[in-house]
């Protein structure tokens, strides 16, 4: 049984545009044993796993990133369900709908979007050596998926649809997700966080065996994402419901149990057993499974809140301004607004109230740099936005191991993926305003901890931030300050003011009715239950945070 796994990434190997260096260089290869040869078509390069030392001089020696070979943290052979063929990524394992609500967590490249895609069919397993994996896949799956990103084009108006697909659920989604107040509106002229609603709710209302939810806290505000969850708590808990999100303390919320990801990104991935999510949650960021004695990371992730430091060169000026959008929704700033250097500020709110509104506004406006909700994709390749030309590039690029997607093209890349390189490009342009709109969205938690890190290493070189998320955790490891939009979602909004962090987060929560308390193990931060013990002595202290 092989320990050790190579692969050949058949989009980056052009055996036709290089010096075929991997086969030079190997020491297996010099000892006259073919450990790394030509395919027949001499279209890709293709390697030995036995006979492979894994010395690494193959991968240091590809000028374009196309091989990867890691030792396998566990015996799992017999757990492989799907392979994208030799030297190709590898599933190990897979997460299955059972009875209950149960989450997945993991990394981004790590299998999901392949689990993802054997449940609803689009992928036939190769091996199934697992009785219940057996039983799933001798039917047709009865299976309907939230997709991760989110397309609203040519779609329609929101009332048409939803009526269309009809369901006995339907009445009360739309009363849970306020979806009433988008019917007559096109989805392509909703924000983020309506056309998520209006998303989730397309999936749920139907009549199906299992649903798998891929990321549907994405873009909604806090009020939204706890009514979604006590709404599946409420009407799922019988269900088959899988749920796929890097929002630690909603998963911990919502989940019965919670599946573990875990492998080398773009390479192969396994499946741990399902645990009781709390649990799953303090091994994942622990890096080890104690259930199954493994080890796959080598050092724990850890939320490190930062050091607060006084601001007060004034750096820019965002001024009173109005913005209309269409006839029916605007979005007022009041008074002139002056941003510090060095200073990140948090833009935070209720879904339709004209965040994205105003701060593309602005960046508009005073020559800004914008990481804009929704992302495109092209054929372009990422190589031509990867520069390195300063310190912080580097370490960006580094620290979000977005080196090796330099020869894919933006279509080719995942939804996290995707977003780092986006992250990237906007923070790579020289300006004193950066605007980034909802980065973490995709991004698995790792990558979020690293984020919140550069923006504050971006933030020293002297430019304000004005940041827009719904990840709470995030947004206090990350500003300095606080502006709050408030109004009517979808009629209008207008900025109440720019708070210190703490009285920004107390506004805030208290607009919402939430508090959180944290976590013993890893210090992050847990949702307490509305009328809970907890819950009534923060709001009583006026904290909100413990």
């Amino acid at each position: 049984m092989n320990k050790r796994l190579a692969v050949v990434d058949q989009t980056l190997c052009k055996p036709d545009q290089c010096q075929l260096e991997c086969i030079q260089v190997c020491p297996v290869n010099k000892l006259n044993q073919e450990c790394i040869v030509l395919s027949d078509d001499r279209k890709l390069a293709i390697i030995s796993a036995p006979l492979c030392t894994g010395c690494g001089l193959c991968i240091k020696k590809c000028p374009f990133h196309a091989i990867s070979i890691v030792n396998l943290v566990a015996p799992v052979e017999d757990k492989l369900v799907f392979s994208y063929g030799e030297n190709s990524f590898k599933l190990y394992g897979l997460a299955l709908p059972e009875k209950g609500i149960f989450g997945v967590l993991g990394d981004n490249g790590c299998g999901k979007s392949t689990n993802v895609k054997l449940l609803e069919g689009k992928l036939k397993p190769q091996t199934l050596s697992v009785k219940e994996w057996q039983r799933f896949f001798e039917q047709t799956p009865n299976l309907v998926v939230k997709p991760q990103e989110l397309v609203a084009a040519n779609l329609g108006k929101v009332g048409l649809l939803l009526d269309k697909i009809g369901g006995p659920r339907l009445a009360q989604l739309k009363q849970t997700l306020d979806l009433d107040d988008l019917k007559d509106r096109e989805l392509s002229q909703l924000s983020g966080g309506e056309l998520q609603r209006v998303m989730v709710a397309a999936a749920l209302c139907r009549q199906k065996e299992s649903f798998l939810l891929d990321e549907p806290f994405a873009f909604l505000d806090y009020a939204y994402r706890i009514r979604l969850v006590e709404y599946l708590r409420q009407h799922f808990s019988d269900q088959q419901v899988i749920l796929v999100d890097h929002d630690l303390s909603l998963l911990s919320y919502a989940c019965d149990q919670t599946y573990i990801l875990f492998g080398e990104p773009g390479v192969y991935g396994i499946v741990s057993q399902p645990y009781a999510t709390d649990r799953a949650i303090h091994m994942f960021l622990e890096g080890f499974l104690e259930g199954e004695n493994v080890r796959f990371r080598e050092e724990p992730v850890r939320f490190k809140p930062p050091t607060q430091e006084t601001r007060t060169e004034a750096n820019v000026v965002l001024p009173s301004a109005r913005i209309e959008r269409g006839t029916s929704f605007f979005v007022d700033n009041p008074s002139e607004i002056t941003l510090n250097a060095g200073e990140i500020v948090g833009l935070v709110g209720r879904n339709g109230t004209g965040k994205s509104t105003l701060a593309a506004h602005f960046s508009q406006l005073l020559g800004g740099s914008l990481k804009p909700q929704l992302l495109d994709r092209s054929d372009d390749l990422v190589l031509g936005v990867l520069r390195e030309d300063t310190p912080f590039q580097q370490r960006f690029i580094r620290d979000m191991a977005i080196k090796k997607l330099e020869f894919f093209t933006f279509q080719q890349l995942s939804g996290g993926e995707l977003q780092k390189v986006r992250v990237f490009e906007a923070l790579s342009q020289p300006t004193n305003l950066y605007v980034v709109d909802e980065p973490t969205n995709m991004m698995d938690v790792r990558g979020r901890v690293a984020l919140s890190r550069l923006l504050r290493e971006k933030s020293k070189e002297g430019a304000s931030i004005l940041l827009i998320d719904h990840d709470l955790e995030f947004v206090l490891n990350t500003v300095d300050r606080l502006m709050i939009i408030e109004g009517v979602p979808s009629k209008h909004g207008q900025v109440a003011g720019v708070f210190e962090k703490q009285d920004g987060i107390t506004r805030l929560l208290s607009d919402f009715d939430l508090t959180y308390r944290r976590d013993q193990k890893t210090d992050r931060l847990k949702l307490n239950k509305a009328g809970s013990q907890k819950h009534r002595k923060l709001k009583e202290s006026g904290k909100y945070v413990e």
